[in-house]
């Protein structure tokens, strides 16, 4: 449209010079030395353009209203009140300006020179609020935590009290129980006392029923042994009885007078069997005669 307006669109050519013309209208190059040193004037010596084809604009140090502008503007983001943002302007315009009283000692009695440039104070100002950003997450964060923990306290102040006053309630329960229980242990101490005297007497009997007991199962093997000892001799009669036959018996009924041996078995038999013997016409027992 520019190129229409001046006449110029009719060819490439004279577009690429309508563009090459705006181009070196426009086109500025900003070039920042410093002038500190030989540096800058043996490039002065060298390219005499820089100083008759250029514009130089030479800037000196910034004065302390200009430091505290700058300040309070970069620190407008933050967080802070009117007049303490004012307050730390002016605190990082003093560092800043002593700053230069200090590199000035340092170059008199050091012979060396250390140089604070406007980035340098901007380095400060963003150092300030880097510091100050961390240091507001901390108290933030420990905010956080003690109104945590005071919520939590009020909690267990709440749940206490609750506790407290269900306490109050249940307290005549309590007391009732209490007493009750009293009651219950009394009771419990005299029927111990009763079973401990009874404990007593059963250990007694206990005693002497296990003496006794001792005494029973002495006997008891002694018979033990003795029935063991006549076990064979049963056994033996008991085969001898087996061999009798009815002739036998009737032999021994057709005795008029039974041999001693004869007469003694049958008296053991009437004695086991609990039967009185009697004299019969034959003189034979009658338990012999039954049996």
């Amino acid at each position: 449209m520019r190129a229409k307006k001046v006449g110029m669109h009719s060819s490439r050519t004279d577009l690429f010079t309508f563009f090459t013309a705006e181009v070196h209208r426009h086109l500025h190059v900003v070039l920042a030395f410093s002038p500190i040193g030989d540096a800058f004037r043996t490039r002065l010596r060298m390219f005499p353009s820089l100083v008759t084809s250029t514009t130089i604009d030479w800037f000196a140090a910034w004065p302390e209203d200009a430091l505290r502008t700058t300040a309070e503007r970069y620190l407008a983001d933050v967080d802070l009140t009117e007049d303490l943002r004012a307050r730390i302007g002016a605190q990082c315009m003093l560092f800043h300006s002593s700053i230069h009283v200090l590199t000035g000692r340092y170059r008199d009695e050091a012979k060396r020179f250390y140089y604070v440039t406007p980035t340098s104070y901007l380095g400060l100002l963003q150092l300030f609020k880097t510091l100050l950003a961390s240091r507001q997450r901390d108290v933030s964060a420990a905010k956080q935590r003690y109104e945590n923990g005071l919520g939590k306290l009020l909690f267990t102040e709440g749940q206490v009290n609750a506790m407290k006053e269900e306490l109050e309630v249940l307290k005549p329960q309590l007391v009732a129980a209490s007493a009750d229980t009293d009651v219950l242990l009394l009771s419990v101490q005299r029927e111990t006392a009763d079973a401990d005297k009874v404990k007593a007497v059963v250990s007694i009997d206990e005693a002497a029923a296990q003496a006794e007991a001792a005494v029973v199962l002495a006997i008891k093997t002694e018979c033990e042994g003795d029935l063991a000892l006549a076990m064979p001799a049963l056994a033996a009669s008991i085969a001898a009885l087996n061999t009798l036959t009815k002739n036998d018996i009737s032999e021994v009924k057709g005795m008029k007078s039974p041999p001693f041996a004869v007469k003694l078995v049958m008296e053991a038999v009437c004695i086991i069997k609990s039967l009185k013997p009697t004299k019969a016409r034959a003189l034979v027992p009658r338990c012999w005669l039954l049996a």
